[in-house]
């Protein structure tokens, strides 16, 4: 801090003052230096904070519709099974039908083989 003007002081101790003075200035300019690269480093970081807050509740955001689709995505699943199933027992009744099916067409050939063979032998019969 600068001092009262005195009397009678020297040179030497004037020159001593206004050194000492300068430096208090260079010191202060340095401080507000630093106090201004303070402010823009809190800012800064105030201003990263927010964008980490926005990536988090959008990350939160996708996690619950990432969360929604799997429910929807298990709901489909479970229906389509069941939709399989169903077409499973259809397709294993047919099996079974068609099997049958060919059972009897196969003795109805037999039988028409057996008859046609017999008619044969016997020289078919005559138109009347």
């Amino acid at each position: 801090m600068a001092k009262e003007a005195k009397k009678n002081e020297s040179a030497g101790e004037l020159l001593a003052d206004w050194r000492s003075a300068s430096r208090d200035t260079i010191a202060a300019h340095t401080a507000a230096t630093v106090a201004k690269l303070a402010l823009a480093a809190a800012e800064a970081a105030e201003d990263a904070a927010n964008e980490v807050e926005a990536a988090a509740t959008t990350a939160s955001q996708a996690v619950e519709q990432a969360r929604a689709a799997a429910n929807r995505a298990r709901a489909a699943a479970a229906q389509a099974s069941e939709a399989a199933q169903i077409a499973l027992a259809s397709a294993e009744g047919d099996k079974v039908r068609a099997a049958d099916d060919i059972s009897r067409a196969e003795t109805a050939e037999t039988v028409a083989r057996v008859r046609f063979h017999d008619a044969e032998s016997k020289g078919f019969p005559k138109k009347k």
